[in-house]
């Protein structure tokens, strides 16, 4: 196995184990369940691409996306700190902050939904690419769209 291909394995596992952790927490959730809720649709999403992407062999994966996972394993470490923040808020600090909270959970499913955007479009370009070159393995001396010799 390949030393980037492990690095990438272990982004995948770091993933996946983060969104089991807020899966969990989201469950123990004592304020905004709704919102909490959303958080955590959004983060199955993420995870179903990111085990589409473990089901491939190695040296399948673009440097776009590892760079998308490691960002979305930060974006997801920040969901896991707001989801541990809510599991253990007591009802007066609740009310108390009840507007921020707003705020805070709109930039975070932002984060979630641009993360999703930019690692499934990757994931296109990428398999974009894979079929190019396999059209150009099958039918080479073939022009492609671009007018370009596809050998």
């Amino acid at each position: 196995m390949s030393p980037s291909f492990q690095l990438l394995m272990d982004s995948i596992e770091i993933i996946v184990s983060i969104a089991s952790q807020i899966y969990s927490l989201v469950e123990n959730v004592k304020a905004n369940k709704k919102r909490c809720r959303r958080v955590c649709d959004r983060v199955r999403a993420l995870e179903h691409l990111v085990k589409s992407i473990e089901q491939r062999e190695t040296g399948q994966t673009s440097a776009d996306v590892e760079r998308c996972l490691k960002e979305l394993s930060f974006t997801l470490q920040s969901a896991k700190e707001v989801m541990e923040k809510y599991s253990g808020e007591s009802l007066v600090k609740r009310v108390l902050s009840c507007g921020s909270h707003e705020d805070e959970f709109s930039s975070l499913n932002d984060r979630l939904d641009d993360a999703f955007q930019v690692l499934s479009g990757s994931l296109q370009v990428e398999h974009g690419n894979v079929l190019l070159k396999v059209f150009r393995k099958v039918h080479p001396g073939e022009t492609g769209r671009d007018g370009q010799e596809a050998g």
